[in-house]
């Protein structure tokens, strides 16, 4: 294993370290990034491939996120000295302990660029909702083209379109302006810092959800536009891997959560709530609009081309208040934590200084976001993300901290005297031992190898899943 222990025992300039982050605003920083805007994509998705294929792969996640994120508290754990969570260990630290040099720097670098691509996503739709609201207020959104024409201001109305300037430009938007203007400065706080917004957000995103299924009901839900398997699968394990990638921000929660928040029940609420919302937006969202999976529209600009044929001037505002409410608060919430994510682990590494790593981390992404705004960039990003980075850094690396943690020495001689005694294999069978106890026990033989096998299954299935993703990008 390659260990730099100093990097993870001390606080670093430009990192947080309070642990003030309590119950609901845990929630909320971990469902504002499961509940962000890939499920923007998900009525689509259902559309597309029936109803039963998505869930059963959301199923599946589902489990291999409950055991990555045991796995992965295990590891943390499992550093010296951090048995109670007392050390800052954050991702980059898990990868430079656990792994040899190469593989170190290999999973580090699909981290950030995780985060990178998950913080593009953000900022796309969230400009995108910002310049149809300029669109619907004022008449015209207005944008400075770069491509065809350079340097060229203008202004445009388009309802073709997932944005008003149509595809195949490239432009800074009112709309992109407006939330680089926002969401930059909340970027260079720390985690911790950004919890009041965190817990406004939450509120919000669920009222959006609640409201938009009331609009779904009221548009009239046609059974046939979700069937039990539809006609394409091409791009579901990439759109569902990408909205799973939260595990990958836990460290840095940890770090920053009070001790009494209970870590690993934290995640279990927060996937039931997020599975909820996907199955609500995906089937009932997906049976209230005629099939668009073959545009590059998502779920909020269609709510946005709610025509008046199709319902009420009050269900036509609800849906317009609710998108701009919900791509606020969801995404202009995210962008500033994936910002900080990138920025703890940039300074955590020591590879950059503080401002090179909050320059690299807030302002970078909104370069690369506009110019992808308009036409497919926002798919694309969330289709690269979710295929060649989410089940890595997700998925697939707690398994394999994991397993390095078992071959580690164990961890028993830390223990003191009474809980030696009260071992966890006299307490309780193997089987309700958790990822924890098989690395703290020199003779909980059944439980270390019950979760040996549990690691590589999820591995291997996470593996085989990224394949068929990676080959379906490509078919």
């Amino acid at each position: 294993m390659a260990v730099a222990l100093e990097s993870g025992t001390q606080e670093t300039s430009g990192m947080g370290g309070a642990k003030t982050i309590g119950l609901v605003g845990s929630l909320a920083v971990l469902l504002n990034n499961i509940l962000g805007p890939g499920i923007a994509n998900f009525s689509s998705l259902y559309q597309q491939s029936g109803w039963l294929p998505p869930t059963l792969l959301v199923l599946v996640c589902v489990a291999s996120s409950i055991f990555s994120g045991a796995m992965l508290l295990a590891s943390m754990r499992a550093y010296p000295n951090n048995q109670d969570f007392d050390v800052r260990v954050e991702y980059g630290t898990l990868c430079r302990y656990y792994f040899p040099s190469k593989a170190a720097k290999f999973f580090q670098g699909l981290f950030q660029l995780a985060m990178l691509t998950a913080n593009i996503s953000n900022i796309i739709q969230t400009a995108q909702v910002f310049d149809y609201f300029f669109d619907t207020v004022f008449g015209d959104s207005c944008a400075l083209m770069f491509y065809p024409s350079f340097m060229h201001g203008f202004c445009q109305t388009s309802n073709e379109d997932v944005t008003p300037f149509g595809a195949g430009k490239v432009v800074l938007s009112l709309g992109m302006g407006t939330v680089g203007l926002v969401s930059i400065p909340l970027g260079y706080w720390n985690l911790e810092d950004n919890v009041k917004v965190q817990n406004a957000a939450l509120v919000v995103i669920l009222l959006s959800i609640l409201l938009w299924v009331l609009i779904f009901f009221a548009l009239g839900l046609e059974a046939e536009r979700v069937p039990a398997v539809g006609t394409s699968l091409h791009n579901m394990g990439g759109t569902i891997l990408f909205n799973f990638m939260f595990i990958s921000t836990v460290p840095s929660w940890v770090c920053e959560k009070k001790p009494g928040v209970p870590p690993l029940r934290t995640i279990l609420g927060t996937l039931v709530l997020a599975v909820l919302g996907y199955l609500l937006v995906g089937v009932i969202g997906g049976m209230a609009f005629e099939p668009y999976f073959m545009t590059d529209n998502t779920l909020l600009s269609q709510l946005n081309h709610i025509s008046p044929q199709d319902a009420s001037p009050l269900v036509r505002s609800t849906a317009f208040v609710t998108v701009q409410a919900y791509a606020i608060s969801a995404n202009l919430a995210s962008i500033p934590i994936f910002s900080i994510l990138m920025r703890y682990n940039l300074i955590e590494s020591k590879v950059v200084g503080s401002k090179v790593a909050g320059a690299a981390s807030v302002l970078v992404p909104f370069g690369v976001a506009v110019l992808l705004y308009t036409g497919e960039g926002f798919k694309n990003a969330i289709d690269f993300s979710g295929t060649f980075t989410s089940s890595f850094v997700n998925l697939m690396a707690p398994s394999l901290f994991f397993l390095s943690a078992l071959k580690q020495p164990q961890q028993t001689a830390l223990m003191d005297a009474r809980e030696c005694m009260t071992s966890v294999n006299i307490a309780r069978p193997f089987w309700k031992t958790s990822a924890w106890d098989s690395l703290r026990s020199e003779t909980a033989e059944k439980s270390r190898l019950m979760w040996r096998i549990i690691a590589w299954v999820n591995l291997s299935l996470m593996a085989v899943l990224t394949l068929v993703s990676v080959v379906d990008q490509f078919a």
